[in-house]
């Protein structure tokens, strides 16, 4: 019986949270309600945080921000950034 030949892959993970916060909250204490936003990227070469928000102007949204990413991702962070738009496009 002959083996049959391993198969390689790689995995990428992608986990997105939305919160919204009411008016006066701790965490943004302005008198609108706010928008939170935080996606998480993992790779084989490493990791990547995003946060956005719609801090200052309720309902229009921050640009992403890193919230930290490994050396080795970011030549690719135009492509992160993409990412994690997309997969909030859904939420």
């Amino acid at each position: 019986m002959t083996q049959a030949p391993a198969i390689e892959g790689t995995r990428v993970s992608v986990a997105a949270e939305q919160r919204s916060f009411p008016p006066y909250d701790a965490f943004h204490g302005t008198p609108s309600p706010m928008l939170w936003r935080q996606v998480r990227i993992e790779t084989p070469r490493g990791a990547a945080a995003f946060e956005q928000t719609d801090y200052g102007h309720p309902g229009k949204l921050n640009p992403w921000q890193p919230r930290g990413i490994d050396s080795s991702l970011l030549p690719k962070l135009p492509e992160l950034k993409a990412l994690a738009e997309a997969v909030t496009a859904i939420l």
